[in-house]
């Protein structure tokens, strides 16, 4: 009986290990690339992680509703959007709650998650800080390949100006890395564009 007893005890607790071993790997901020964007709030700041999708925009609503302390997001891996809409939705939140947006060092900010780093009320990033720049691709047209007189260009041209980001960064960016790739921007590159703020 005793020996049956400490089997179980010992099944349950190594039950209970693996249960915790995975409530950890969901509580320590381990995010998918692919997964939907969550945010980790650290005092006045909220870290960023995944994707932007069409739930971003809710889950930065309830973000400053059950935090309003929060002033900054920390974009800590951030590997694009999953469409147009989505994207500017969430980016114009960030824009109306006036909050600083920083890439830390080793952060990333992929090159269709760019709009929303854009829209940061101040912005700015750490030496390591990897914001990346590349064509971006709407079917089966690149940007880069389509003449400037093209309609398509204009959302994203009226976005810059609206974000106070000179026009020559969008045609840079679309030319700053070869078609289906990517580069990361250098520091004096944030400079010129007037991406980083401070």
């Amino acid at each position: 009986m005793i020996t049956i007893r400490a089997v179980v005890v010992s099944a349950f607790l190594i039950g209970a290990s693996l249960l915790a071993g995975c409530m950890g790997a969901s509580s320590n901020g381990a995010v998918a690339d692919d997964d939907s964007a969550t945010f980790t709030v650290q005092g006045n700041t909220a870290v960023m992680r995944g994707m932007i999708d069409r739930s971003t925009s809710n889950a930065i609503i309830d973000l400053m509703s059950e935090n309003d302390h929060v002033r900054t997001i920390v974009m800590q891996r951030v590997t694009g959007s999953t469409g147009y809409r989505e994207l500017r939705d969430a980016a114009r939140l960030i824009r109306d709650y006036r909050l600083t947006v920083h890439v830390p060092d080793g952060g990333y900010v992929a090159p269709a998650a760019m709009d929303f780093f854009i829209a940061g009320w101040k912005r700015s990033a750490d030496a390591g800080a990897n914001i990346a720049v590349g064509s971006w691709l709407d079917g089966d047209n690149y940007g880069v390949d389509l003449p400037r007189h093209n309609s398509l260009h204009y959302g994203y041209l009226t976005w810059m100006r609206e974000n106070g980001i000179p026009e020559d960064f969008y045609w840079f960016s679309l030319t700053a890395a070869p078609k289906g790739e990517e580069r990361p921007l250098t520091r004096e590159e944030l400079i010129r564009f007037r991406l980083v703020t401070q």
